[in-house]
């Protein structure tokens, strides 16, 4: 049944790279876009087979946006941005049509990464407050407790990673809600504005979250 959810995630993904290209033009923006769409969606397919082994269906299902996010993350540099190619689309509306796919996916992987990150962090706690007792009691030795450290810095270290990335990623996003402004779509222009304060509201989550992973390594130094 794991199996079975992971491989119906990946299809998701992989239907998402298809339909995100149809109105692209332009051959070498296409080949940028589907790079990029290839990516969230290897992160998105590496993250379901993760979640399904830790934690079934629902794992995979959260694994796949945790992927989702940090492969986008890699796809592309915001000079090739999505809203950055609008001479490339057949017509403005199909340029914001996925301009406000792409803030849409972004903003529901961000969710999702809080979501489980705050899950990590929750747990990393619990598991340090452990290690410190049993280092005053001399229940365990202090690389234990360094080996801990360790992980919660690279868990802060890709936290950081996907924070940059959502940054850029607010920065496209409100270029575009400028534009669609400029050209009187107005429809897109409230779509988008939503989805910059979603984005935003995000961005301040991943924030808070740094700094408690940043704290709890802080604790650990002994």
């Amino acid at each position: 049944m794991m199996k079975k959810c992971a491989l119906a995630v990946t299809l998701i993904f992989t239907l998402s790279i298809i339909s995100g290209c149809t109105n692209i033009k332009d051959d070498s923006t296409r080949t940028k876009t589907e790079s990029t769409l290839l990516g969230t969606g290897i992160g998105a397919a590496v993250g379901a087979g993760l979640g399904a082994i830790l934690g079934g269906d629902k794992g995979a299902l959260v694994g796949a946006g945790i992927g989702a996010a940090l492969g986008a993350a890699g796809g592309y540099a915001y000079g090739d941005h999505v809203a950055g190619q609008k001479k490339n689309y057949a017509s403005t509306e199909d340029w914001l049509d996925a301009c406000v796919a792409d803030a849409q996916k972004a903003n529901q992987a961000m969710t999702a990464y809080n979501q489980e990150l705050n899950s990590q962090i929750v747990t990393l706690q619990n598991d340090t407050a452990t290690l410190k007792e049993k280092y005053k009691t001399a229940k365990t030795r202090q690389d234990k407790l360094k080996e801990k450290q360790s992980e919660v810095d690279q868990l802060l270290a890709k936290a950081n990673t996907q924070l940059d990335s959502a940054k850029k990623e607010l920065e496209a996003q409100q270029f575009v809600a400028g534009e669609a402004k400029k050209e009187n779509k107005n429809a897109y222009a409230v779509t988008l504005d939503s989805e910059v304060e979603g984005l935003k509201a995000n961005i301040t989550e991943l924030e808070k979250r740094t700094k408690d992973l940043a704290s709890l390594s802080a604790s650990m130094s002994v």
